[in-house]
């Protein structure tokens, strides 16, 4: 099913390095991802996410892995339950069919159908090794002379037309493609397609071959090019396209929280909730109507049975600037009074459910910001710095005891985010307790404490 390619080379395409954005492009929607418009594609990378070497391979590996950590918390992901989706545009481009369809056409050039279709037919021509296994021949003729008889026989279908479409249309689909990505895969140029574009039909034929079709290999183009094609007949202008997101805090939360957190049936016994209570004559069922959603912390973690530790993931731009490679480290980039505030809160709600439930850890209990940041990039570790802590003031009353609980201290954590973009989702004991013991040990040491200034809305 292969036909052989010619690449021709075309002008000289823009250098990876040229179309990447660490930082020093950021748009005005903070937005995150790839974005295609009149022949130019740009790709923005997160905050803290460091540019590499000068080398196209590395490059072309930070893209894709961004495609895959978009694609993983896209709304599709076991996170869509939070109510904020990531690709909100009214029409995404599927870019995992680009790859896959431009993938297949390197590996294995253009579709081109060999495999012979039958059909059930009085006239055509015949095979008989089906025929003989299909169909139930007649006894035509008295004994002795009895003869089988055939009425219907397997024959070869003629389907030249419709094989030669999906050629065509596979053409289509790979110059689409290499119009939108080709950058990722070099600087050579597919034929253009001679068919025009048209999506109802485009998507009947490979609808029906998909319904036809047993090989799992093909089964899997026809349908990345059936995404192709649906997704083109719902643009209004194909000459613009985009992959990401505006809200990349909550791809944030979701790496912070799949790599030091428990699972999320664990964690509901973490979520408080509150309730309106009016009158006295309501039953249970509706008082139950009053509760107020959940307080749901980003991410519990446990790392033995006698330490609890709150996390909270905040994307906000505080640390070293990927871009400029400057130190930056303006209090008013740290999460303000009221994100301060919501993780006492956790942490007491925590404590005074733990007295009735004994299956929750009864040691201490600690909180911290896990903000992200650029540092040298480790494939062994996630690289992290513990840069200071937030208080309330009422908070530090020995009188009640408040200044001994550890959780009235709210840590800043670092953490280097082309290393955890890298990895994920990978989790680990020993990055845990290394998170643990970063927080842990400053305890006593030096630090300043960091009062709480907004730097956007937490």
């Amino acid at each position: 099913m292969t036909t052989s390619l010619q690449h021709n080379p075309i002008q000289e395409r823009p250098k990876l390095r040229d179309v990447c954005h660490y930082g020093e492009g950021k748009q005005e929607d903070e937005f995150v991802g790839i974005r295609y418009a009149d022949g130019k594609l740009d790709v923005y990378f997160p905050y803290g996410y460091s540019r590499p070497d000068e080398n196209e391979k590395e490059y072309r590996k930070d893209i894709l892995n961004l495609i895959s950590v978009l694609a993983s918390y896209s709304k599709e992901s076991k996170f869509a339950n939070q109510s904020h989706e990531l690709n909100k545009d009214k029409v995404q481009i599927p870019i995992h069919a680009y790859l896959h369809v431009f993938n297949y056409f390197l590996n294995h050039g253009y579709y081109v159908e060999n495999e012979p279709l039958y059909k059930r037919a009085k006239s055509g021509k015949i095979n008989w090794a089906r025929t003989i296994k299909q169909v139930r021949p007649q006894i035509a003729g008295e004994t002795p002379h009895e003869s089988v008889v055939y009425l219907d026989f397997i024959t070869k279908k003629s389907n030249n037309n419709e094989n030669e479409i999906i050629t065509q249309i596979h053409k289509y689909c790979v110059y689409e493609s290499y119009e939108k990505i080709g950058c990722l895969f070099g600087f050579f140029q597919p034929e253009k397609p001679q068919i025009p574009f048209n999506a109802r039909m485009f998507a009947a034929i490979l609808k029906g071959k998909i319904s036809r079709s047993f090989n799992e290999k093909h089964l899997l183009l026809f349908r990345n090019m059936l995404d192709i094609v649906c997704y083109l007949g719902l643009l209004n202008d194909t000459r613009k396209a985009s992959f990401g997101t505006t809200d990349f805090e909550y791809v944030w939360e979701g790496l912070i929280d799949d790599v030091f957190g428990i699972d999320e049936n664990q964690k509901k016994t973490y979520y408080s909730h509150c309730s309106w209570h009016i009158g006295e004559t309501l039953n249970d069922a509706e008082r139950n109507e009053t509760k107020r959603t959940a307080l749901r912390p980003d991410t519990i973690m446990i790392p033995d049975k006698s330490r609890i530790f709150i996390l909270d993931a905040k994307y906000y731009q505080y640390g070293e600037d990927a871009a400029t490679s400057k130190v930056d480290r303006n209090p008013r980039r740290l999460p303000g009074t009221g994100s301060i505030i919501k993780q006492i809160a956790y942490a007491e709600f925590i404590e005074t459910m733990r007295k009735k439930d004994s299956e929750i850890p009864q040691g201490e209990i600690f909180n911290a910001f896990i903000l992200p940041y650029a540092a040298e990039f480790d494939e062994t570790k996630y690289p992290m710095e513990n840069f200071g802590y937030a208080t309330c003031d009422w908070k530090n009353d020995d009188s009640d005891g408040d200044a001994n609980k550890r959780y009235n201290k709210i840590y800043g954590i670092l953490l280097d985010v082309r290393s955890i973009m890298q990895r994920h989702p990978k989790s680990s004991d020993k990055d845990i307790a290394e998170l643990a013991s970063l927080i842990t040990e400053k305890e006593c040491s030096s630090l300043s404490p960091i009062r709480g200034q907004r730097f956007r809305n937490p």
